[in-house]
């Protein structure tokens, strides 16, 4: 169809890196293969990892991260514990942390939704098995930390913005803004995710700027325009010429930084 499309949510990494010859799809958001790579350092960094497992939903975004995190392991010349799979409806997932435990996992990679994500954190606590809990951005897409319970602030996870704890005058000026459009928002801890809102607030003027710089929306045209892109002060971070033919993920890794719940609001704990 020649019309550009450009995803603030999905991380699935052959979203964008999809082989096409002529490729109109375009993301401001996480990408698997990334997150991976940084789940892996973050995981030897903090605690000294030497084993890790992982425990993933079974579908294609965890299909993408098993590769991501057999890469990355890989890479880092770390063995794995064993790969664990688990159904989004799932209440138990004892039986699969158990063999990760036999198997000597040191850390835990999670991937899933809110709610399975919750359940693993409850599973744990049943166990009575305290490894640490290393996992992509599900958690942060709701009432996680209601729904797992205590465990839930030792589950550290990625993000590429938060609003606690940063200063910058457009993240104040956008949470103004949401506060006065949407008077349920009182405080940080009302907007879940601050992820999704920062993706998708630079991601619509990424596009107005593609757009200018275009002088078209035509869809060839206006895919170029993405190309010559100038600098923008976003909300995450000031881009420079975020997208290239061969680059049309906006976000790279030292842009993640990993978070927690505490008191209900998601705090950045490290970049």
């Amino acid at each position: 169809m020649k019309v550009p499309f450009v995803g603030p949510w999905a991380a699935g990494t052959g979203i964008t890196r999809n082989g096409a010859a002529d490729n109109y799809v375009f993301r401001v958001s996480a990408v698997d293969a990334l997150v991976d790579e940084a789940l892996v350092a973050y995981a030897v960094k903090t605690y000294g990892a030497k084993k890790p497992g992982a425990i993933l939903v079974n579908n294609a975004w965890g299909e993408s991260n098993q590769q991501g995190i057999v890469a990355a392991l890989k890479a880092a010349g770390l063995p794995s514990a064993g790969i664990e799979k688990y159904e989004a409806n799932d209440i138990d997932m004892v039986p699969q942390l158990s063999r990760l435990r036999e198997a000597g996992a040191d850390a835990l990679f999670l991937v899933g939704n809110v709610g399975p994500s919750a359940q693993v954190v409850k599973s744990l606590d049943r166990m009575g098995w305290t490894v640490p809990v290393i996992s992509h951005w599900g958690p942060a897409g709701g009432r996680f930390d209601e729904l797992a319970g205590p465990g839930a602030a030792r589950v550290h996870f990625v993000q590429t913005f938060t609003f606690a704890g940063n200063d910058s005058p457009k993240a104040k000026a956008v949470l103004d803004a949401l506060k006065a459009k949407y008077p349920a928002i009182k405080s940080m801890a009302d907007v879940t995710p601050a992820v999704g809102i920062a993706n998708a607030y630079d991601a619509t003027h990424l596009i107005a700027l593609a757009i200018q710089a275009a002088g078209a929306t035509e869809g060839p045209k206006l895919r170029d325009g993405f190309y010559k892109i100038p600098a923008y002060a976003g909300l995450i971070k000031t881009y420079e010429a975020p997208f290239a033919p061969d680059r049309h993920d906006a976000l790279k890794p030292d842009d993640y930084i990993f978070a927690s719940f505490r008191n209900g609001e998601i705090v950045a704990v490290s970049k």
